[in-house]
């Protein structure tokens, strides 16, 4: 392997600099299962220092660039393809072929025959729709990663709320209700997932069919993102990586963005939250799953947002009311235990000193 300038420095370093060292001491013995850490064996001077921190930041830069090369081009691309359905289309497929036949030295045939197998399912309208919506997250993942200043993402936030009324509004279509609450999907026939794979994730209230499956699936994991191996450059922490992650999006960067830009709308946000969820839920359930789920669910995400206005202090005193009302209103929930004891201690926290000694209930 070819030696980098970097490397070579330090080798001629490192050996200038331990013949000049005093002869180690003993190793102190170790017992045996504790972590073994390694002590420098070396001492740099001042100059020797200087010169390398200044080389790893000629480094740093070079890092900096290659990876801002490599999301640049697939970012430019993911943006043109998502410019129409068939565009998207003729991405996800050069993708696939790639990630799926060219570098496994398959043949073209191999990749036809594919295709061929999957026509119905790639000339369908929702599996077309699902590869735009996707893209169309993938290309504010990739964003995202370059924004270090939360401040700056005031144009990803307002790209997120209207990415999910509009993927909200996509898996509404895909499903219909019977006049007995039975919720049916549109391509109930076809299964969900994605061509040449395995199932969609469903589970989480869905029967929005392939389209839903699909949006659930991270974005890391698409052909989009596998074909142009991207999979390690996207590691921003604060961000959700599933397009239909309603919880993950709010609660990772909308909600996050609010309260520090603008916490008096913080409160509405938190509603805008609870309603997508609670619509997209509906949508994949019957009337009575749905009447199930939000009777546990919803009392849950209003302790969420009142405890979460409560900690920013936004409307405290009315976050408070609402957090004793839920508590009054819901002696049966699962929850409820949970919340009275959480309410005391933040009782103790505010309320003036000495006022609260006895427990409440008690």
């Amino acid at each position: 392997m070819k030696s980098t300038p970097i490397l070579t420095l330090l080798a001629v370093l490192l050996a200038s600099s331990a013949s000049a060292q005093t002869p180690a001491a003993p190793a102190t013995p170790v017992a045996p299962g504790a972590e073994v850490t390694a002590a420098p064996q070396v001492t740099l001077t001042p100059a020797q220092t200087e010169h390398i921190l200044k080389e790893l930041e000629k480094a740093e830069a070079q890092i900096g660039q290659g990876r801002n090369a490599v999301l640049g081009a697939a970012l430019a691309k993911f943006r043109t393809a998502a410019a129409n359905e068939s565009d998207a289309l003729a991405l996800y497929l050069d993708c696939y072929k790639l990630e799926n036949f060219e570098r496994k030295d398959l043949k073209q045939t191999d990749f036809m025959e594919w295709r061929e197998r999957n026509e119905a399912r790639l000339k369908d309208e929702d599996f077309k729709t699902a590869l735009l919506l996707q893209l169309e997250y993938l290309v504010m993942t990739i964003q995202a990663q370059g924004i270090d200043d939360p401040k700056k993402m005031g144009p990803l936030v307002t790209g997120l709320q209207a990415f999910l009324a509009k993927a909200i509004t996509a898996v509404q279509a895909t499903v219909k209700h019977t006049a007995s609450g039975a919720v049916e999907a549109k391509d109930a026939g076809k299964g969900g997932g994605r061509p040449g794979g395995g199932q969609g994730r469903g589970g989480q209230g869905g029967g929005g069919g392939q389209l839903e499956g699909i949006l659930r699936q991270p974005v890391k994991g698409t052909e989009f993102t596998k074909a142009y191996q991207l999979e390690d450059y996207l590691d921003r922490k604060d961000w959700e990586y599933s397009p239909l992650n309603v919880g993950g999006i709010y609660n990772s960067v909308i909600l996050p963005y609010y309260a520090l830009e603008k916490p008096e709308e913080l409160a509405a946000q938190w509603d805008a939250r609870i309603n997508a969820e609670m619509a997209l839920r509906k949508a994949g359930m019957s009337q009575t799953e749905f009447d199930l789920y939000f009777k546990e669910e919803g009392p849950r995400l209003q302790w969420e947002k009142d405890n979460d206005l409560l900690s920013h202090n936004v409307a405290a005193v009315n976050a408070m009311a609402d957090m004793l009302k839920i508590i009054q209103s819901n002696p049966s929930h699962p929850d409820a235990s949970g919340w009275l004891s959480e309410f005391k201690e933040i009782l103790k926290r505010v309320a003036p000193a000495g006022s609260v000694e006895t427990p409440i209930g008690k």
